[in-house]
């Protein structure tokens, strides 16, 4: 893809934030393990998905992103990045959704697809829908 005109992903103070909440969360496992004298195998598979699960959200928080080039979009997530061209995407619309209340930005796509663009709030549609091309 071509040069990157805007990037939409998590302020870094927030990642640093969630990153050690993570830190916490890791730490506060190994040590109810050991403080609990759960035996040494239950203890080694505890911690090691506890491990996991906290690694795949920290690598989520550093990874997911919103990238909008000079030809189209791209949604980079944790193991892969889905991109379109600009011709493919009909429509980015704002859908509202009940559970929790909030307002997701959705990209329709000509196959009748539809994406949710990570970090992009309702106040970027403006911008993002201008560097479209005509």
């Amino acid at each position: 893809m071509g040069m990157t005109l805007r990037e939409y992903r998590a302020d870094r103070r927030s990642r640093l934030k969630v990153l050690g909440l993570i830190a916490v969360m890791l730490a506060c496992g190994v040590l109810e393990v050991v403080i609990n004298d759960v035996p040494g195998w239950v203890g080694a598979i505890l911690i090691s998905v506890l491990a996991i699960v906290d690694g795949v959200w920290a690598l989520s928080l550093w990874r997911t992103r919103t990238v909008v080039r000079a030809d189209g979009i791209a949604v980079v997530g944790v193991v892969r990045t889905r991109t379109w061209v600009w011709h493919d995407i009909r429509d980015i619309v704002v859908e509202p959704q009940s559970s929790p209340p909030r307002r997701l930005i959705r990209l329709h796509d000509t196959r009748g697809g539809k994406t949710t663009l990570p970090y992009v709030a309702e106040a970027h549609l403006p911008d993002l829908l201008a560097l479209r091309p005509s």
